[in-house]
């Protein structure tokens, strides 16, 4: 399944409801032939009702890259288009493979289940 893909602006805090998060780093991970998109970030809760406040390493993997930078630029944030990895093996190698280079991070893989249908215009 193909997917648009939104690149973050990295550096710039987006608040959430009991704290903030950060993407700091975009990357490319060759695996088996193929380039795996994924964007380092830092996520921080500063209050909330049922722990202390705290912050940690994220990384996000939007899927296989399929074409780069496909719009956008300048203003506009770039879109990417990128492939759902679905399959289970495959989605814990590159788990694997991330958690080699930035140990101790939580990794989050999309699936499916990330897509949001079309809004009406």
């Amino acid at each position: 399944m193909t997917v648009e893909f939104t690149h973050p602006n990295l550096g710039e805090e987006v608040e959430a409801r009991a704290g903030y998060y950060a993407p700091l780093e975009e990357h490319v991970l060759p695996h088996e032939g193929r380039e795996v998109l994924y964007i380092l970030g830092k996520a921080c809760i500063e209050s909330s009702c049922c722990s202390a406040p705290g912050s940690w390493m994220y990384v996000q993997v939007p899927g296989f890259l399929v074409r780069k930078h496909v719009r956008g630029g300048g203003s506009a944030p770039y879109v990417s288009e990128v492939e759902i990895i679905q399959d289970r093996e495959t989605r814990d190698r590159i788990r694997e493979a991330i958690a080699r280079k930035h140990p101790g991070v939580q990794v989050e893989i999309w699936t499916s289940d990330y897509i949001q249908a079309p809004q009406p215009q």
